[in-house]
This record gives structure tokens, sequence and C-alpha cells, in this order.
């Protein structure tokens, strides 16, 4: 079998060809030609006219190649020749991919920087096929933690949970989102902002130990109707502790009892770090109450958040209130990034009421605690295996957890360090592994602001004498002594104050020296 190499303009295409050839499959096979070579001839007949090949030689044309390399086939009969031209397209398809070898074979190619876009497959597929397998948990996946009573994590700490990253961070500053995503783009957004309703901590202990949202100006002013549940003013015996131990989920919520205008100021922070991630086409699903339907779809459209509709959560379980009716359901807000045809992969017809039985009040850990069934839910609806989660009000974690069930990478920002603790001890125990803290960063220490430039750090500006800084030592420096501070003002240690070894006599009517 010999290979001749003809001129590009000599082969030609069969015009019958039954195979039709995408611009998709032109480019990879393009890419293929560029990075490995022309390794596979085209395969004619005895006119010159392709049997198999089709694709190879408009990728050869697309790359301006003037001759091709070919094995000639004159050997066969033109039924044979149209036989096997329908056979080597057929055969091909017969064949599918090991999915237990393949991701081995594509990780191995990963780990020495091989370029897998030259493969062929689309950056969804590979994501798919790469993506780590669900897991079911070794505990109930709504087994949530109690928070420790002193924090592990501090503010600024990022954890590594297996392909998942948690943040304790501030959701409204985009350096912090930068700092937590390093780069990854954002596929899907499940998050459970404050509402902003003013909840009050549901024990009454909570409330005598000063735990409560509002002050007590807000509390006199609640019967005007301004917060839904700050009723203190109509029940005074609600703020009379009732037992010694103080839940976890009484803990009031950050950023849910501001003013109309800093909330305001808020959700477009936080709508805004979301417009910025988040794909075109990439769904969104932010829980809110009833209380945000007027404040919630403006915002999304500053950010070109296109909200589509509401998912209502019928949560089988109501909550008692003091209001008429008891609250048994909550919204969602859904709804995908401007820009590109959105992304949905749930199956067809989805009611928008979502039956799930809400987490028992009495084991909840976090005020907000949803299970994690929601977070699955949309999760599997509008994102595949491997793809990016994000969710920046982490909470007690049912997002991560989602994600972790489903083979997605999920991505948490949470405020509270505690909560990260919480979030981290119940992937901990969710999965049998260990999360890894990432280093902490260290900044370099700062000299006092009037210390001398000449070693005279124990100097004092003696203006400041009398302050708490001024107070830190009333010794010379050592050496040479600066006689001025970079206020101009002498130094406790300079030759205008006194002469060595005298003091001046103290001022009249005064107990210490005015200098």
């Amino acid at each position: 079998m010999n290979i001749e190499t003809l001129p590009i303009d000599a082969v030609k295409e069969y015009d019958r060809n039954p195979r039709t050839i995408s611009d998709a499959a032109i480019d990879a096979v393009a890419k293929s030609i560029e990075a490995f070579g022309f390794k596979i001839p085209i395969l004619v007949d005895a006119d010159n006219i392709i049997i198999a090949g089709h694709t190879r030689l408009r990728a050869a044309r697309k790359l301006g190649l003037k001759d091709v390399p070919t094995i000639r086939a004159d050997d066969l009969t033109p039924d044979q020749v149209k036989a096997l031209r329908i056979a080597d397209n057929k055969v091909a398809s017969l064949t599918s991919w090991d999915m237990e070898l393949l991701p081995i074979e594509l990780a191995d190619l990963k780990g020495v920087d091989f370029d897998l876009a030259l493969l062929g497959f689309s950056a969804e597929d590979l994501a798919a096929i790469m993506a780590p397998a669900g897991n079911e948990g070794l505990v109930d996946p709504d087994d949530v933690p109690a928070p420790p009573d002193a924090a592990t994590t501090v503010p600024g700490d990022i954890w590594v949970l297996g392909s998942h990253r948690l943040m304790c961070g501030d959701s409204s500053k985009p350096e912090d989102l930068d700092r937590l995503l390093d780069g990854q783009p954002i596929h899907l957004v499940n998050t459970d902002p404050p509402y902003n309703v003013k909840v009050e901590p549901r024990s009454n202990n909570a409330i005598a130990a000063g735990l409560s949202s509002f002050t007590a100006t807000q509390r006199k002013d609640a019967s005007a109707g301004d917060q839904q549940s700050a009723d203190l003013h109509r029940y005074p015996e609600k703020s009379k502790p009732t037992h010694k131990k103080l839940r976890a989920k009484d803990r009031p919520l950050a950023n849910d009892f501001v003013s109309d205008q800093e909330f305001d100021r808020l959700l477009a922070a936080w709508f805004g770090n979301i417009a910025r991630v988040l794909i075109p086409g990439g769904g969104f699903y932010i829980w809110g109450g009833y209380a945000n339907c007027a404040n919630y779809p403006p915002v999304l459209k500053a950010m070109e958040l296109y909200f589509s509709q509401a998912v209502i959560w019928i949560k089988e379980h109501p909550v008692l209130t003091r209001k008429d009716f008891m609250g048994n359901h909550e919204w969602c807000f859904y709804g995908w990034k401007e820009g590109a045809a959105h992304r949905f992969f749930g199956p067809n017809n989805v009611p928008d009421t979502w039956s799930i039985k809400k987490v028992n009040p009495q084991s909840m850990v976090h005020l907000t605690e949803k299970p994690v069934e929601l977070a699955r839910r949309a999760i599997e609806y509008s994102s595949r295996p491997g793809e990016n989660v994000l969710d920046l009000f982490g909470g007690s974690g049912s997002t991560l957890i989602g994600a972790e069930m489903t083979g997605r990478r999920a991505y948490l920002m949470e405020l509270d360090p505690l909560y990260c603790d919480v979030i981290v001890h119940r992937w901990e125990k969710f999965t049998g592994r260990k999360a890894e803290r990432l280093p902490r960063r260290v900044w370099p220490k700062r000299k006092p602001r009037h210390a001398s430039r000449l070693g005279a750090r124990r100097d004092v500006c003696l203006t400041r004498r009398g302050s708490a800084a001024g107070r830190r030592s009333l010794r010379p420096s050592r050496g040479r002594s600066a006689r001025r501070c970079p206020r101009g003002h002498a130094r406790s240690g300079s030759r205008r104050s006194s002469a060595p070894g005298r003091r001046r006599p103290p001022a009249r009517g005064r107990s210490t020296p005015r200098w």
C-alpha cells in the first residue's frame, strides 16, 4: 500500500456523499492536522474521487495546504467503492467510549499540560467526562453540625474541600469574589441572600441576651409597621428569658436589618458580582421572600440578569407566626444572564412548585437553613457534571453538599467565620475527607507612625504625651535623637525639652509636667 501525495485540487469530493459535515468537525480536524500533521491519508478511487476523508480534505483547504497524502484503492469495483464509502462512516458510529478508561487517559494528558481542545471534544463534553463522580455521602445530606464555641476560620481564609472552595469574605466585594474563584467561570448561581425582612431571633433568651437585630428605638417604633416581625413593642413578654440554652439558629443574620436604601445598595453589589462572573445564558436561582418581589426584579434587570419566573417552594411544614396565615411557601427568582440562549437540562414540563419538606425547626442550625434537595434540583436542572456552581451566601452549606452529590464544583462565600467552620465540618463529615485551608497572607509589620528613622522608636511626640500613644514610653531614645517628629513637634529626647539630667518644675496648679 503506497501513500501518494497529490495536489489538493486534483482530489475530488464525491458529489453524492451521504454524510453531512459540520463546521465544528472541520475545525476540529484542522486543529488535529496542525498539531500532529497529516497522519491519516485520504482514500481515493482510480479517478481521485474520495472514498473516505471528505472532512480531512476540507480541513486541508481551510489550512491552505497545497498537497495532501492519499491512498489509491484502484482494485475495487464501483459497487465496492459505494459500499465502503457507507461502511466507513457507519462502522465508526457503532463504537463507543469506555467511560472508565477515557477519563484516565484524559487526566494523563492534562497532567502533562496537553491541550485537550485538540482532541475534538467540546468544553462541556470534557467537563462532563472528567467530572468527579457523585457522592451519596456517609451521613444524611441534611445533617448539619452545630457551630463551635470559637471560630477556627478568620475573615479572608479560603478552604479547599476536594474540588470545591469556600471563602470567609464579603459577597459585595469584587476582590473577595475574585480570590474565591481564582479565574474560574461560573455556570450556575444558587444562593439565598438576606431578605431584609428583619427576622427576630426565635428564642426569647436570645433577645434577652441582646442578640436581637433591632435597637431599642426600633423596637419602640415597631408598632408603626416598619419591621414585619419586630413585635416586642406589642408583646413585651417576648424579651424575657425562658431558658439558659441559646440555640445556634438564634444568631441574627447580617444585613437582614438595614434600611431600604442600604439594602438596595447591597442588592446592586451582590447581583452585580453575580453578573460579572456568570457565563452568558447561565442560570440563577436566587431565593427570596414575598417581600422581595418588588426590590429584586429592578436590580436584576439593571445587571442584565433576566428574571424569567418564580419557582415556589412548598415547605410541607407551615411556619408558626403571629400573622393571620401561617407561612408555607418561599419564593425563588429564576432566570439567566442575558447575551446567549439560556441553559436548561431538566425534563420537559417541570412544574414551578417544588414540594420538599423543610428542615425540622427543632434541629435547625442556621436561621435560613434549607434542605439539600432544593439545591440539588436546581443544580441538575441548570448545569452539567463538572461545571461550577456559585453560592454567595454559604449559610450551612446545602449548596456545597448538593454539588458534591451531583459531581459539580461549588464555590461558596460566607461572611460569618462560625458558619464557615460549620460548612467545613459538614463536608468533612459527609465525605470522610479533610479540608485544607490555604496559607494565610502575611502582611509586613509597619513601623509606628511617630517612630524615628534614626532608631528613636521609643521617642514620643510632646503634643501626644497625654494621649494613650504618648504614654507608651517616657524614656529618651538611644543614640542620636531626632529633634523633631514628622509633624514638626519636639520629642522627649530632644535638647529643647530640657537639659540632660534635669527636669523643669511642674507648672503651678498642675500635678504633672506640661511637657
